[in-house]
């Protein structure tokens, strides 16, 4: 009988250190809610498939702030939520009305009536007004049924389900009391205290893995040498960091692994590195902390291959042996399991726009061809967020996950193992890793920009001033200064930092970054210096649109590559990443939208945050709607064969994708002149059915310019 075919889920469950070096409070509350709504229901849901066997890495971070939850820690939104209503402060109100309309409307706000109405008014009135006295608005009642709503969204749907109290709070909707307030705290304190003794109850019997990452989720090729940023990607400008910080991501490590041993009774045999960060370094280090696996993302493996990884048209591996089997290093006993990157990415960002059961029969025919194409026994490895994911499924992904689970246990030839059964047994061998993550295979959303850059300066300074009064220091000064810099470590502030990605919250994020390094400074007796004292962002986003013009006339080549440098240099741009965050769109496919004119064309560059083409290649469709004076136009770019095709062009225009996707327009097809404007709006399909729109509600609106308007920026 062959062997089955093996799959291994691991569920990566993080948060950093919200917690005020000065105030002790927590700052954001998303290690709290992510409790209620994840940490506790995923691994609860093996309650129901006894047969069923999963990796759960949990982040040191995450769990030490839980500890600290359940001892009676608190945040600035759960003190907002217990305040009674009528005692709002005016700040307060403004607070609450901004703050707890926080999560997706479409999975969790939408659902419920009375929190829908909620959020209509709310933005009704900023269409109005651009910033009303929220007293105004809402009624001591309707803030209430605000305070109340929130904090029910995040409740794990297992409460939602069977919890009477949850469902009699839900079945009243509206006009609650502050007698209910009390209730929602309860249930609240309940699932936090549930949720370490349910991954312990789930180890202890077997269906669950429990590994691990070091202890404040620090990347650890950049912590053990900065320039593995330009290692991993050479068109990186050149910047002057230069440290092997070896001591602290030891540190990290060691107090990671320790700290699961004491909360669980096991210590980890695996350690999942921050952001699949992999080095030649870092797995040295792993080795000899006895770490039996780890893992990264396939873009790594590829990298690290004699010959790439390679995809057929319909996206499957050619060589399903080279990406299914764990790896070691010469020379190194660590075992490296390498991701599948479309299936994590399909659960992550994908299946959420479909029914539960379509989306679930569509992954599972996707792993049984693999498994009728692949060599037997291999093992298919599936990594991604234990969390964030969940939020735009409906019902937090739990109809897709127990149909695909309910699958996956029906299907005799396909076994689920946890990672340590994946990597045991033989392996292949590397020559050499190429140092990446499993954002792009490197380490550009972290320090490939300037602000980036500026924090890690602003930490090693400040580590530098600390080793310099190291041996004049007392013990306990030491170990807190020593912890404030591996807060400081963590990879989140750097994933706030630069173009790459938005937060609403980005001004709280750089806020609780400096204010561990000044409390490191404070201890030491010294004065900060001033550039801690100001925000590491250059200019921190405010949540609108921002559209920047051409500066000169352009002329580019529309091949879908990036042939020339200067060819988009001078051209407008839009930073579509920050639009799509403040605009709710759930991972937005397009980073940046590049748009140029000359004479008698409109040209457009679309950056998308993956290799263009491969999008296309597994299903997407891209069609642009731009509306001129009294003329429309819609062109859609698709694989409607086995070459990607672009159906509408009007004559004159041209469209082409490769990394990029470029289009050559006429103006003469929107009938708009020089001064003249026109409207843009992009449509994204998967597989035939609507996917996203950018902008999500209106279109941009974009001005042909003029002489006059390059002349503004002329230099003498």
């Amino acid at each position: 009988m062959p062997a089955k075919t093996r799959l291994a889920i691991l569920w990566h469950m993080h948060q950093p250190c919200y917690r005020n070096p000065f105030s002790g409070r927590f700052d954001l509350p998303w290690l709290r809610l992510h409790a209620l709504k994840d940490y506790f229901g995923m691994v609860h849901l093996l309650e129901e498939f006894p047969g069923l066997r999963l990796t759960f890495n949990l982040v040191p971070s995450l769990l030490a702030g839980l500890e600290q939850y359940n001892q009676g820690a608190v945040d600035a939104f759960a003190e907002i939520f217990r305040k009674p209503a009528a005692d709002l402060a005016p700040e307060e109100v403004q607070y609450l009305v901004r703050h707890f309309f926080s999560i997706h409307r479409e999975t969790h706000i939408k659902p419920y009536r009375r929190y829908d109405l909620l959020y209509r008014k709310k933005m009704d009135r900023l269409g109005s007004r651009e910033d009303p006295d929220w007293r105004q608005v809402f009624s001591v009642a309707e803030l209430r049924d605000l305070q109340v709503w929130f904090q029910l969204t995040y409740i794990d749907e297992a409460y939602k389900e069977n919890d009477p109290r949850v469902g009699a709070l839900i079945r009243k909707g509206q006009g609650f009391t502050e007698a209910d307030k009390k209730t929602v705290t309860a249930v609240e304190n309940e699932i936090l205290q549930r949720v370490l003794p349910e991954y312990r109850k789930f180890q202890d019997n077997g269906q669950a893995e429990l590994c691990t990452s070091p202890f404040y989720h620090p990347i650890l090729p950049l912590l053990l040498d900065p320039q593995a940023g330009r290692k991993s990607n050479e068109r990186l400008a050149p910047y002057d960091l230069d440290f092997c910080w070896e001591e602290d991501a030891w540190a990290q490590l060691q107090s990671g692994l320790d700290f699961m041993e004491k909360t669980f009774g096991v210590r980890p045999r695996g350690v999942w590195p921050p952001e699949g960060g992999l080095s030649e370094p870092t797995l040295r280090l792993l080795s000899k902390a006895g770490i039996v696996w780890t893992a990264s993302d396939e873009e790594v493996l590829s990298r690290s291959l004699p010959r790439p990884l390679e995809r057929d048209g319909h996206m499957a591996i050619s060589d399903p042996g080279a990406l299914y089997s764990p790896y070691t290093l010469s020379g190194m006993p660590v075992k490296i399991l390498f991701r599948d990157h479309l299936l994590s990415d399909l659960i992550g960002f994908y299946y959420q726009k479909f029914p539960a059961r379509e989306a679930a029969a569509d992954l599972y025919r996707r792993i049984q061809a693999l498994a009728a194409s692949g060599p037997a026994g291999m093992t298919i490895p599936i990594i991604l967020d234990g969390e964030n994911a969940w939020e735009f499924y409906p019902r937090s992904g739990r109809d897709f996950l127990r149909e695909f689970y309910r699958l996956l246990c029906a299907d005799d030839g396909i076994e689920t193992v946890t990672f340590s059964a994946a990597a045991a047994g033989a392996g292949r061998e590397l020559q050499r890793l190429k140092c990446g993550s499993w954002i792009n295979g490197n380490f550009d959303i972290w320090i490939g920009d300037r602000d980036d850059q500026r924090a890690w300066e602003l930490l090693k300074d400040a580590r530098d001033a600390f080793l310099a009064a190291r041996d004049s220091l007392a013990g306990e000064t030491t170990r807190e200064i020593e912890e404030l810099l591996r807060v400081a470590q963590g990879s989140d502030w750097f994933w706030w930092y630069g173009r790459e990605n938005y937060t609403p919250d980005l001004d709280i994020f750089d806020s609780l970054f400096r204010l561990n390094l000044q409390k490191v400074y404070s201890l030491l007796g010294l004065t900060p210096p001033e550039a801690l004292l100001h925000p590491v962002p250059a200019a921190v986003p405010v949540g609108r649109l921002q559209i920047e013009a051409p500066r000169e006339a352009l002329a580019a080549r529309v091949d879908g590559e990036i042939s020339d440098y200067f060819e988009w240099l001078e051209a407008g741009r839009v930073d579509i990443l920050a639009f799509g965050g403040a605009m709710n769109i759930a991972n937005p496919l397009v980073k940046t939208l590049f748009f140029g004119f000359d004479r008698d064309h409109v040209f457009l560059r679309i950056d998308t945050k993956k290799h263009a083409r491969t999008y296309f290649e597994t299903g997407f469709s891209l069609r642009l709607e731009l509306q001129g004076n009294g003329r429309n136009l819609q062109c859609e770019m698709g694989f409607y064969g086995e070459a990607p095709e672009t159906k509408g062009l009007p004559p004159g225009a041209a469209a082409a994708v490769g990394r990029i996707i470029e289009w050559r327009l006429p103006l003469a097809a929107l009938n708009v002149v020089e001064g003249g404007e026109f409207r843009l709006q992009m449509f994204w399909s998967f597989n035939g059915q609507p996917f996203q729109s950018i902008p999500a509600h209106e279109p941009l609106t974009l001005k042909v310019p003029g002489a006059r308007d390059y002349a503004a920026y002329w230099q003498v």
